[in-house]
């Protein structure tokens, strides 16, 4: 421990990394430039297609269509009390119920 501390006493200042500072900052600002140009190249794009005007096609004029419409090939509904099927009495001999 000594001998680190002597040698960190004696030991002149750390040398200057001048050129690796330069170039991290021009990087750095670079970096920050192109995403800022991008950002603005993103906003001018929206802000172009927001100020293009929506046209809308004109509707066709034709009759006006109901909501819902009976076909005329189904016959009335039967009410529910009647069976829609027809009733068949079982055969004498035969039980109700066929397992």
């Amino acid at each position: 421990m000594d001998r680190a501390r002597a040698l960190a006493a004696h030991r002149p200042d750390k040398p200057r990394r001048l050129l690796q500072h330069s170039v991290s900052l021009v990087a750095a600002i670079l970096i920050v430039g192109v995403v800022l140009l991008g950002l603005n190249a993103f906003l001018v794009a929206l802000q172009r297609y927001m100020d293009t005007e929506i046209v809308e096609p004109e509707p066709a004029v034709t009759d006006p269509m109901p909501a819902y419409a009976v076909p005329p090939a189904i016959s009335p509904l039967q009410p529910a009390d009647q069976d829609p099927r027809p009733s068949q009495a079982p055969e004498p001999g035969t039980s109700p119920a066929n397992p």
